[in-house]
């Protein structure tokens, strides 16, 4: 049927095609369903519906709906704690997910926070000079500039630099 959870997956990977399509309306539209769907299915805490919130996230952050995409986000690291430990990679993700919409509220200093545990997070999981810190480094590199704390900005770009 059109509620079954492999309904949400189809529908999460067409949201998916359609928000790289720059399609960000109907990529709403289908992740918003699929949610609804891995809710029924799961319950409102599963580590499926956090997933679906973070894709969800992304299409709002898009649209310049920064204030829901924050408290999405708040819900997703909440759900992922209740899963994993505060301190699983997991976690990272949506951290990193969270200071991006912070950037772009331009509440820089709580932005430098969550980049600043994200990075800690990945760097304990994946090792300091995983390409997986990239991001982060970048955006954090982006977020000291910012804030006019330069030599620290440095040291996290010449840090990126040498994983590059």
């Amino acid at each position: 049927g059109q509620d079954h959870v492999e309904v949400a997956s189809t529908l999460g990977n067409l949201a998916n095609v359609l928000r790289h399509q720059g399609d960000y309306d109907q990529a709403k539209v289908h992740t918003g369903h699929a949610l609804h769907i891995h809710q029924e299915h799961y319950g409102q805490d599963h580590v499926e519906v956090a997933s679906t919130l973070d894709n969800l996230v992304d299409v709002l952050r898009h649209q310049g709906d920064y204030d829901q995409a924050k408290e999405l986000c708040q819900r997703t690291i909440n759900i992922k704690q209740k899963h994993y430990d505060q301190d699983h990679v997991q976690v990272a993700f949506p951290l990193n997910n969270l200071a991006n919409v912070l950037w772009h509220q331009k509440d820089y200093d709580q932005a430098k926070v969550h980049f600043e545990r994200a990075l800690h997070i990945l760097k304990e999981h994946f090792g300091q000079y995983h390409i997986e810190l990239i991001t982060t480094l970048r955006n954090l590199g982006r977020v000291l500039g910012i804030l006019r704390c330069y030599s620290e900005a440095e040291k996290i770009l010449c840090w990126q630099l040498s994983i590059q």
